[in-house]
C-alpha cells in the first residue's frame, strides 16, 4: 500500500503542471479504459518481481524476513492484493479511506490465500506438509470461502452482463437504437444473470465445496448440520427469530420511509436532528378531502365508507391520518437503528451458539452481496427497489459507487467470531462495539458534545467517553449473566474496542 501511494504521488506530480486537463479530470489517468488496465497490470508486475528481487537478497545473504515464504507465494500475494486493490477502487470509488482500502485489500489477499492453500492441499497432499491458514481449516473455514469468496467470483464471471445491464438502464430511451426493445433486453440479462450464478454456484463453488469437505455434499451437511446443534430446535428457533426481526424491521421500514416521501421534510429550527415535521395541510386540501361522494355507502350507525373493494381503504385512511400526526425520523436516526436491530439479531445468535452465527454471517455477507450487485448494476426486477431503500439510508459517508455502510456493519459485528478469538468476550467485542459503542457515541456526539478533539474533527470528547463507558458496561453485563469468563479491565483480554474501527462521534 505504501510502494502504490509513493508512486501515485510521483505519478500525479509529472502532470500537475498541466494546464490542458478539462475540469473533473486528471491528467495522469488515461481516459481510454483498455490503457489505463494495462498501465496498472504492467505496474503490478514491475513491483512483483521487485519483490522477488529483495527476496533472493535476503535469501543470498541470510537475512531472516521472508524465509519461510516461496517465490510462488510472493507472486501470488502480491498479485493478488494488487487485484483486490484495482477493483475495490473501481466498484467503490470515493467510498474507501486509506486505511478502509488496506483492510479490505488485506481480508480479500487472506481469504484468496486461504483458498489457494486449500486447493493446493487437496491436489498435493502428499507434498504440502501443513495448511497455510490463518485460522483452523474447518468446514466453517470451507464454507466462509465458498460464501464470500463464491460470491465474488459470480460476480467476476458475469461482470460482463452486470455491465451491460447498468449501461441500458441508465442510457436514455431516446438514445437507444431500438428503444421499444430496452424492457426485453433487460429481461433478458436478469435472466442471464440469474441462470448464470445457478451455473457457477452448482457447477463451480459447489464441487469445490463438496471437494473441501471430503466429498461430503454441502447442501446436505449444511441441512444436518442446522439440526446439530445443543437441542435439534436451536438453530431453526434462532432462523426463525432472525428472519421474524428481519421481515418486521423491512415492512415497518418500508411504512416508515413511504411516509417520509408522502410528506416532505420541512425545516424548523426548534425540532431535532432526527425529526421531520410532515407538512401542514392546507384548508382547500382539507375540505377536499372532507367531501363525501355521493356514492359512498353509510352504515347503520351514520358512517360513511369509501366504496372501494374489500374495505382497503378505510384501514389506509386511518393509516394516513395518525401519518400526518407522526413525525418521521432523519437519516442518523435510520442508520442506527440498524446498529440497534444488530444488537437484538446476533447477541442471541453468539450467546446460544457461536458456531452457527459464524455460518450465518458467511451467508448474510453473500446476500449483501448480491443484492449490491442487483441494485447497482440495475438487475431486473428487484434493481430500483432495492436502491430505493437503500438510498434513503445514506449520508455523507456513502460518496462512492457502492453503498458500502451496511457491510461494514456486519463484518463489524461479524469480524470478530471470524477470527475466532481465544477468550468468549473477543467474540462479542464487534458487536458491542459497533452495535452499542458505536451508536451511543453518535447520538451523544451529535446532542451533547462540545469539545472536539482538534479543530475541524467531527469527534468530540464526549461521545468517546460515552463509547468506551458502553463498552465496560456491556462488558460487565456480560459477566454477570455468565456468558463470557471472568476478566479485568487491567487484562489485556479487555480490548473489545481494537477490532472495530472507531467512528464514534
Amino acid at each position: 500500500m505504501l510502494v502504490q501511494i509513493l508512486a501515485s504521488s510521483w505519478y500525479e506530480a509529472r502532470y500537475r503542471q498541466r494546464q490542458s486537463v478539462p475540469e473533473g479530470e486528471r491528467g495522469s489517468v488515461p481516459r481510454n479504459e483498455m490503457r489505463r488496465t494495462w498501465l496498472y497490470s504492467a505496474f503490478a508486475l514491475v513491483l512483483t518481481l521487485i519483490l522477488l528481487c529483495v527476496r533472493f537478497v535476503l535469501s543470498h545473504y541470510h537475512v531472516g524476513i521472508w524465509q519461510n515464504i516461496s517465490y510462488f507465494d510472493i507472486i501470488v500475494a502480491s498479485m493478488f492484493y494488487q487485484f483486490c486493490l484495482y477493483v475495490a477502487l473501481r466498484l467503490a470509488h470515493g467510498g474507501f479511506t486509506l486505511g478502509e482500502l488496506a483492510l479490505v485489500s488485506f481480508g480479500g489477499l487472506a481469504l484468496g490465500t486461504e483458498m489457494l492453500s486449500l486447493t493446493r492441499t487437496k491436489m498435493w497432499p502428499k507434498t504440502t506438509p501443513f495448511i497455510r491458514t490463518y485460522r483452523l481449516p474447518t468446514p466453517l473455514l470451507v464454507f466462509q470461502i465458498a460464501l464470500i469468496g463464491g460470491s465474488f467470483v459470480t460476480g467476476f464471471l458475469l461482470s460482463p452482463l452486470l455491465v451491460l445491464s447498468r449501461h441500458i438502464a441508465q442510457r436514455p430511451v431516446r438514445r437507444l437504437r431500438f428503444p421499444q426493445e430496452k424492457p426485453k433486453h433487460r429481461r433478458a440479462l436478469a435472466a442471464g444473470f440469474y441462470f448464470g450464478t445457478v451455473v457457477i454456484v452448482v457447477g463451480l463453488i459447489g464441487p469445490w465445496t463438496w471437494w473441501n469437505l471430503g466429498r461430503r455434499d454441502p447442501w446436505i451437511w449444511a441441512m444436518f448440520w442446522i439440526l446439530g446443534g445443543k437441542r435439534k430446535w436451536t438453530r431453526p428457533l434462532l432462523l426463525a427469530y432472525w428472519a421474524l426481526l428481519g421481515s418486521i424491521s423491512v415492512a415497518g421500514w418500508n411504512r416508515q420511509l413511504s411516509r417520509s416521501r408522502k410528506y416532505r421534510p420541512r425545516n424548523t429550527t426548534h425540532s431535532g436532528e432526527n425529526a421531520i415535521v410532515p407538512v401542514a395541510v392546507t384548508q382547500s386540501q382539507r375540505a377536499a378531502e372532507n367531501v363525501v361522494s355521493p356514492t359512498t355507502p353509510t352504515g347503520a350507525l351514520g358512517l360513511t365508507f369509501p366504496n372501494l373493494p374489500n374495505g382497503t381503504q378505510v384501514a389506509t385512511d386511518l393509516l394516513d391520518a395518525a401519518d400526518k400526526r407522526v413525525p418521521t425520523l432523519g437519516v442518523n436516526a435510520r442508520r442506527k437503528f440498524f446498529h440497534g436491530l444488530a444488537v437484538a439479531m446476533f447477541l442471541p445468535g453468539v450467546a446460544v451458539d457461536p458456531a452457527f452465527t459464524h455460518l450465518s454471517f458467511n451467508a448474510a455477507f453473500a446476500l449483501f452481496i448480491f443484492a449490491e450487485y442487483v441494485r447497482y448494476f440495475a438487475i431486473y426486477p428487484f434493481g430500483a427497489a432495492v436502491h430505493l431503500f437503500m438510498n434513503e439510508f445514506l449520508d455523507q459517508k456513502d460518496s462512492g459507487t457502492a453503498i458500502l455502510s451496511h457491510f461494514y456493519l456486519l463484518a463489524g459485528c461479524a469480524g470478530s467470531v471470524w477470527l475466532e478469538g481465544p477468550t468468549q468476550l473477543d467474540q462479542y467485542t464487534g458487536i458491542l462495539a459497533l452495535g452499542v459503542g458505536d451508536a451511543l457515541a453518535s447520538i451523544v456526539g451529535k446532542r451533547f458534545g462540545k469539545h472536539r478533539w482538534f479543530a475541524g474533527s467531527p469527534k468530540t470528547v464526549e461521545g468517546s467517553v460515552a463509547f468506551v463507558l458502553s463498552l465496560v458496561v456491556c462488558a460487565w453485563l456480560l459477566r454477570i449473566f455468565r456468558l463470557v469468563e471472568e476478566f479485568s479491565v487491567r487484562s489485556p483480554h479487555f480490548d473489545g474496542a481494537r477490532c472495530c474501527p472507531l467512528t464514534f462521534t
